[in-house]
């Protein structure tokens, strides 16, 4: 019985192939009728019936997959399967009617059994919200290695994968294009462009054969009106991917994976500062060190004849107050914001026990405090000349 099994499916393959839809959709049948639960040969079964132009009984076998979708939790492929549905007959929107109380029916049993795998936005949704999101997106492919969207672009939809895996990439601080992280089944994208500027602030290139489902902003901003909620599940995404970007850009932790940047991320705590504030001053304890999530502050030491010497400016993602937690000495310069800042902190204790979980920091903060104390020697050599100069005129 195995081998007839395999045989049906192997002969419905090949026929595919070669291009003979009838034949195949014969074999897909009685295969489909031995394996009812293998779902992606029913769906090869449901395209040749629409490729013959059977859309009634397409359109059927489709209902029945999104159901099986939906009923074993697998949402996005249920969505996906919707959305061929809706190609064939567009006025038949009570399948994302059907999906949505479904999902939620699925959700709430599961809840305290076996939790179902978490979609970032769709799974916090509720049945009507999910309902009003089913019904405005849309489906698209890529093939294997294609930009799917590429830095700097205009572009301010939200896009989730249902199928395959992405790479995201980014310009790194310093120039040159560096590999944040990979997205699959159920990972959002896009978020940054629809909360800051409309613009894609990563590269995004599909690593194997993609699909998507993809809402503009105009079509969320519809939504949010209607369900404000959608925008506290949306901010509370994004605020998640702005601080593992941080991470990941970040001389310091950009050697860490993306589960050791996650520990990392636990251990800060962040804080608003208001426009010229100080962070701390020369001479103060060293009890914790400092990345700008957002905003700028200025680095400025007093010399000895109380001048203040300016040592730059920091804006996001850039890290400060290291020297003095590694080093275990007293504050050596002054930080004050320039403008409302937002800033990362993290304690002394914490950073000690990273560093000791992760022992290839240590040589990565002992360069890039090295750097620093350079600099910080260089621009008060060059204080000194000028005094010299000063008197000898």
């Amino acid at each position: 019985m195995n081998k007839e099994r395999i045989s049906y499916k192997g002969d419905a393959l090949s026929s595919l192939s070669r291009g003979e839809w009838k034949k195949a959709l014969q074999s897909f049948q009685k295969h489909c009728d031995q394996e009812p639960t293998d779902l992606r040969s029913r769906l090869k079964k449901a395209e040749l019936l629409e490729r013959l132009g059977k859309k009634k009984e397409a359109i059927e076998e489709y209902r029945k997959v999104a159901e099986s979708y939906g009923r074993d939790g697998f949402l996005l492929q249920a969505i996906s399967v919707n959305k061929m549905i809706l190609r064939i007959d567009p006025f038949a929107k009570d399948v994302n009617a059907r999906l949505a109380q479904l999902y939620t029916e699925k959700s709430r049993e599961s809840k305290h059994l076996r939790p179902l795998p978490h979609i970032p936005l769709f799974s916090d949704l509720s049945e009507q919200e999910l309902r009003s999101m089913l019904d405005l997106v849309q489906s698209k492919s890529f093939p294997k290695d294609t930009f799917i969207c590429r830095e700097g672009e205009a572009g301010d939809s939200l896009m989730i994968i249902c199928r395959g895996e992405v790479g995201i990439y980014k310009q790194s601080l310093e120039g040159g294009e560096i590999w944040i992280r990979s997205l699959g089944e159920g990972d959002c994208l896009g978020e940054f462009g629809f909360f800051l500027d409309r613009k894609r602030h990563a590269s995004v290139k599909s690593l194997m054969e993609c699909e998507t489902i993809e809402i503009t902003r105009n079509e969320l901003d519809g939504i949010i009106k209607t369900h404000p909620r959608v925008k506290e599940v949306l901010e509370d995404l994004f605020e998640k991917r702005v601080l593992d970007n941080l991470l990941a850009l970040s001389p310091l932790f950009s050697p860490l994976t993306v589960p050791e940047r996650r520990e990392v991320l636990k251990r800060f705590c962040v804080l608003n500062i208001p426009e010229e504030t100080f962070v701390f001053k020369g001479g103060e304890p060293s009890h914790c060190l400092y990345m700008i999530q957002s905003g700028e502050v200025e680095i400025f030491i007093q010399s000895r004849r109380g001048k203040r010497v300016v040592l730059g400016r920091l804006g996001s993602g850039h890290l400060f107050g290291e020297i003095g937690v590694l080093l275990n000495t007293p504050r050596m310069a002054f930080v004050m914001t320039t403008q409302p800042s937002k800033l990362l902190e993290l304690a002394k204790e914490d950073f000690d026990d990273l560093l000791r979980l992760f022992p290839k920091l240590q040589s990565v903060v002992k360069e890039i405090s090295s750097k620093r104390l350079s600099r910080m020697n260089e621009i008060l050599s060059q204080e000194s000349v000028e005094k010299a100069k000063e008197s000898m005129v």
